[in-house]
């Protein structure tokens, strides 16, 4: 216990000679001149002479507001609340495609886009069943049926087909 308290004071000792003795200390760093920074020009600001025309619309407010109007109503009308949540999406009559001449007697189906970026297609309804293939956004689908909010669909190429999440499709 003495060779540990003798240890300690000369340890102290040591770091007091080295760092307390002023003509040991390290020098301050000084600046050797102010900081440079640009000035903005003074053609840049505005003038108080001349102050800034405000913008002025070429249409009303009246006009304006009847235009967001029908835009919100043509959006609820192509994206339907239930194409939103997947459920009881009835197939509108927008573009059609002809049913490839291997499937005698069968009308032309609507199309549907795909709307999720990468999406799985399974092999049946749900994520229980295996991934069978994927379909990117932008992908037209025919709509061959429907299982709680599931809908089997085949690509307009034929390549891929299976069962997809009806969130991920919009009448298109």
């Amino acid at each position: 216990m003495f060779r540990l308290l003798v240890v300690t004071l000369v340890a102290i000792f040591g770091i007091l000679q080295v760092f307390g003795d002023p003509a040991r200390r390290p020098e301050p760093v000084a600046r050797s001149s102010a900081l440079e920074v640009e000035l903005i020009p003074a053609a840049y600001l505005p003038s108080v002479d001349d102050p800034v025309a405000p913008y002025v619309s070429p249409i009303s407010d009246a006009e304006a507001v009847k235009m967001a109007l029908a835009a919100g109503d043509d959006l609820r009308q192509t994206r339907s609340a239930a194409a939103l949540r997947g459920t009881n999406l009835a197939p509108p009559a927008p573009e059609t495609v002809a049913v490839a001449a291997t499937e005698p007697a069968v009308e032309a189906r609507a199309l549907w886009n795909v709307t999720g970026t990468r999406v799985n297609l399974r092999s049946g309804p749900g994520t229980s069943n295996a991934v069978v293939g994927q379909v990117t956004l932008g992908t037209k689908a025919e709509m061959l049926s429907e299982a709680d909010g599931w809908y089997e669909i085949r690509s307009t190429d034929g390549t891929v087909s299976g069962w997809i999440f009806g969130k991920f499709l919009q009448p298109g």
